[in-house]
């Protein structure tokens, strides 16, 4: 890419990175690492028409793997041993993102490059 002073780089990560949620603690730090090495590589290579971007993605995308597994159980979401937590989803408001919606903004940011990263978060 640098060779040829044209491309792009775009990376997704989770809402820890930018986020504190103690449960992800673990998470965070390797989030945040993706992130701010996309953020990085952007600042340094943009001049040479190279770009890199990262979507943070904070939120349960609709049709995807965990959506499914979420959807396929209305009535409870765990495991089947003592202590588990049993999460009644159906009584949940849950705010999903669209899988589309975050195709379009990735393209956005590699089409436009006018941003070097989107954040979506539907926990507020």
């Amino acid at each position: 890419m640098v060779e040829r002073g044209a491309g792009g780089l775009l990376f997704a990560g989770g809402l820890s990175s930018v986020v504190p949620m103690p449960v992800l603690g673990s998470l965070a730090l390797s989030s945040a690492a993706l992130r701010n090495y996309a953020l990085t590589l952007n600042a340094a290579l943009s001049e040479q028409g190279i770009y890199a971007g990262t979507v943070t993605i904070g939120g349960l995308i609709e049709r995807g793997d965990i959506h499914k597994m979420f959807t396929s159980q209305p009535g409870q979401f765990g495991g089947g041993g003592d202590g588990d937590i049993h999460i009644d989803v159906a009584s949940l408001q849950v705010k999903t993102l669209d899988p589309d919606e975050l195709a379009d903004a990735a393209w956005r940011l590699y089409a436009d490059r006018d941003q070097p990263e989107v954040t979506f978060n539907v926990f507020g």
